[in-house]
């Protein structure tokens, strides 16, 4: 395996939107396990005193259709650094920036649906936990991330367009002036 450090070409095929895609992806999967994101009343108690128990729920287990949504932003969150970080500079880039954009605000959106609209199960669930509001933070940095990978690609092949091409040097001072191109010659009559 290859221990050396980034070299500054792998550098600059990771764009810093992408970094904050990964980074809020990763925020993300750590909490959606390890935080709780819904207060849920419990089964009723047999004893007057206490009518129910409340626990809370991660959000993994609060969430039973949107952590799928969740699992796939996240896995394209960080493979798209990955595949960033892997190719070849000679090679063509993979433009993923639309589609983390585009699950970023998916999932971004269904997290505002489930977290501050409605939440999973009415009859269940009695509040919304820190966990929640943070994970809708993280997913929102998935989005935004996307969006500023995608505002940089965009802004590459103008800069790309303005380098010499491969093989050839730019003209230095020292050279002599190009012949300026010959006249055509007269049509026969």
């Amino acid at each position: 395996m290859d221990t050396r450090p980034l070299s500054m070409d792998t550098r600059r095929r990771v764009h810093h939107g992408e970094l904050l895609s990964a980074a809020s992806a990763l925020a993300l999967l750590a909490l959606m396990f390890a935080t709780k994101w819904y207060g849920v009343a419990g089964v009723p108690d047999p004893s007057a005193a206490r009518p129910a128990i409340s626990t809370a729920e991660n959000g993994w287990d609060g969430l039973t259709a949107v952590r799928w949504v969740m699992l796939v932003t996240i896995c394209a969150a960080v493979g798209s650094v990955l595949l960033h970080a892997s190719q070849r500079s000679h090679g063509s880039e993979t433009d993923t920036s639309r589609w983390l954009a585009g699950l970023g605000a998916l999932t971004s959106a269904l997290l505002v649906y489930r977290v501050l609209i409605a939440l999973p199960a009415a009859s269940k669930v009695i509040d919304q936990k820190l966990g929640a509001v943070l994970g809708l933070v993280s997913a929102l940095g998935i989005a935004l991330g996307g969006w500023e990978s995608m505002h940089a690609q965009r802004a590459r092949p103008v800069a790309a367009s303005r380098r010499p091409r491969p093989g050839r040097r730019p003209p230095a001072a020292s050279d002599p002036p190009a012949r300026p191109p010959r006249a055509a010659a007269p049509p026969a009559r």
